[in-house]
């Protein structure tokens, strides 16, 4: 009886640690579908957009799928803004100063991406190369337009920007947030003049934008699933707030040229 007590024993052992595991690895894999069941913020259909291609939150955080030195593709990291902006002609939706009212950024209960109301804009815009939130198409686009963007002169060269529209870039979003040359433009000033244009932010929360799946509202706005980031980061504007209070994080960047702390 003892062989066979101790066989029961282990085969018990093995069925609890089976039903132990299997939760944990789809937690790891699926982290935002089980936070908070049932709270506003997820049983909104536009925040159920995954945030990445593929949607693995583990790959992304592995330093070998960074996209710069600094970390991964949602850090929103602008090194020279010269020549890493690709120029795309699609519909898209612009982020870049979303974070207070009129246009929040809520943090999500889970603390990993953010919901912000962004406005829609049908005008030239731009993709961050290092930024795109597609892993297979990241590759494709940085092998056409090599690092310096000297492949992709022309608006609508890169292979990013065929793929903005028709939920194609990440499933279920009908619109991108990218940037508008405004922006663009502000992040070169404050470039040109050593920070005096921009607030830079010590380590927090802040929605890193580019590329982020949206769902258009059809009313001028829509409303995007941004991942988050918990570190430095820059904001234009005189008044601009690194803390916005409550469960409210701007929608924001990071250059190492103007980190303080660097």
């Amino acid at each position: 009886m003892r062989p066979l007590q101790w066989l029961f024993v282990c085969l018990l052992a093995v069925l609890v640690g089976c039903s132990l595991t299997s939760p944990l690895a789809a937690q790891s894999f699926s982290s935002h579908a089980q936070a908070a069941p049932g709270s506003g913020y997820w049983s909104d259909p536009a925040n159920w957009l995954e945030q990445f291609v593929p949607d693995n939150q583990l790959f992304w955080d592995n330093s070998k799928n960074w996209t710069t030195n600094y970390g991964p593709a949602y850090r929103d990291t602008v090194l020279d803004p010269k020549v890493q902006f690709l120029a795309c002609s699609p519909q898209f939706a612009l982020c870049f100063h979303s974070g207070p009212d009129p246009y929040p950024c809520h943090l999500a209960p889970d603390g990993r991406s953010a919901n912000c109301l962004c406005t829609v804009q049908t005008a030239k815009s731009y993709v961050l190369q290092g930024a795109i939130l597609n892993y297979p198409v990241y590759l494709a686009t940085l092998a056409k337009c090599k690092p310096d963007n000297s492949g992709c002169q022309n608006t609508d060269d890169a292979p990013v920007c065929k793929l903005l529209n028709n939920e194609e870039l990440i499933p279920g979003a009908d619109v991108i947030s990218t940037f508008d040359t405004e922006s663009k433009e502000e992040i070169l000033k404050a470039l040109a003049t050593a920070g005096k244009n921009f607030t830079t932010c010590d380590k927090g929360a802040y929605a890193g934008c580019m590329t982020a799946p949206c769902r258009n509202n059809g009313d001028g706005t829509a409303n995007c699933k941004c991942p988050v980031f918990y570190g430095p980061f820059q904001l234009t504007g005189k008044n601009a707030q690194c803390s916005l209070g409550g469960d409210l994080i701007n929608s924001a960047s990071y250059n190492p040229a103007l980190d303080k702390n660097k």
